[in-house]
Formats: C-alpha cells, structure tokens, sequence
C-alpha cells in the first residue's frame, strides 16, 4: 500500500495556480506554487462600486504592491510602486464597478511569501481592510545515491536542495517504516533551505529504499527510491561523490 500512495504522491506536481487554505483571525491564507499567479482576494462587503475610490495593497514590511485611484493606477502613471513588484501585478478593471480590489500576482517567486492587506483609506465611516497570507512554495524531488559501503552496512544520502517551506525529510523502507537516520544537515539561504539526510541500512527483507520530502504547508509530498539489492558489495555499485 506504501509504495502505490507514495507514487501517486510523489507524480503529483504543484500545478494548481493556488489554493485558498483556510482562514485565521480574519485572515485569507493562500497557497501557490513558485512561478506560477495567484490572485489575492478583496472585495468591499456592500459591493459599491470603487471606479471613483481609492485602494491600496502593501505588504507587511510597508512595500506598495498596488494602488488605484478613481481610474489612475501603474499601469498608466500612477509612481511608488516597489520594485519588487513591477510588471507583475494587475488588476480587474471590469469589477470595480461591483467593488471587487482584488489583484493577480505573476510569476510569484519565494520572496512573495507574507502577508499583504488591501485597505480603503477614504471609505468612511465602516472602513474594510483585507488580511491575506501568501505562502509560495519551491518543492523540489530530493536525490538519493550510495554515500558508502562497509562491514556496517550501506550508507545512503538523500538531499533536497533550495525547498520552501522548510520540508521534513525522512528515509523509509518499502513498507512505508521510517528509517533510523543522523541529524540532517540543514544550510538556508534566504527562505530557501538545502538540507541533506545519511541513514546506514543493513541486511534486511527490503532492498528497496525511499527518501521522502513533505511540507505540510503546501500539502505536497515527494520522493526519490533507490534499488540496493541484497547490499551487494562495493565493486557492484557505484558511490556518489
């Protein structure tokens, strides 16, 4: 059973542009994968129209995202918009007239990550603000090999390079039984973590082993196996580097 759901696990590519996962204390948390769109959610509860208004998407750190002002915005003159987000971000110009601010996001990247709010600074006196956490992901397959071979037995490596969220990294036999492995080698660079994972596998009834990587964050799971049969000795396999 292990190997069928973990196959059907690890073919299954973040493809979905976004994913709205729930929400907490008021905030629309949304899931989507690194370079694809996502669109952060805002619309005014009474459904007014905002063509003649005025919205404003910043990020947590006070970065201007998006501004609309009664017809004027990025796209023809409107100035202040953060680098970071230039060319990237639109909006829906035949729903304002409904009170829809909500915005498209392009080729997210792991720096997106965080939270964003979308206000209504002359909407009085009932102003509506927005909280949205975005959460963009970078899933890579780990990537297994043969560290060593000795009278211990086989030394196996797995790694998984540039993952964000920060994923859980296990080893796992054919049945699905998690592995006795060292303290993984964690490094980060910015929100991307490499991290790297050695288990020594001995003569047992499986010959048949499976890195596994999950983020729990993006409900998302993937895994490279690898073949050691009867842990045949050194001049039989090849060791990777």
């Amino acid at each position: 059973m292990f190997l069928s759901e973990l196959l059907s696990l690890s073919l299954f590519p973040l493809t979905v542009s976004a994913v709205t996962a729930g929400h907490e204390n008021g905030t629309v948390m949304v899931v989507v994968s690194e370079g694809s769109y996502i669109i952060l959610p805002c619309s005014l509860s009474s459904q007014e129209s905002l063509v003649r208004t005025r919205f404003d998407w910043r990020k947590s750190d006070d970065r201007e995202v998006f501004v609309y002002d009664a017809g004027l915005h990025y796209n023809n003159g409107l100035r202040g918009q953060d680098e970071h987000f230039r060319g990237r971000v639109s909006h829906f110009s035949d729903q304002l007239k409904f009170g829809n601010a909500s915005i498209i996001l392009r080729n997210t990247t792991v720096a997106d990550s965080g939270g964003y709010t979308c206000d209504f600074p002359f909407h009085q006196p009932d102003r509506e603000t927005f909280n949205v956490t975005l959460v963009v992901g970078a899933a890579p397959k780990p990537f297994v090999g043969i560290l060593n071979i000795s009278e211990v037995g086989v030394q196996l490596k797995c790694e998984v390079r540039g993952a964000s969220p920060k994923p859980k990294v296990e080893w796992r036999d054919s049945d699905g039984n998690i592995l006795p492995a060292e303290e993984p080698q964690v490094s980060r660079t910015g929100e991307r973590y490499d991290i790297t994972l050695l288990t020594t596998v001995t003569r047992t009834n499986s010959s048949l082993f499976h890195c596994v990587a999950t983020q729990e964050e993006l409900s998302h799971r993937a895994a490279d196996e690898i073949f050691v049969p009867g842990l045949i000795p050194a001049h039989h396999v090849s060791v990777c580097e």
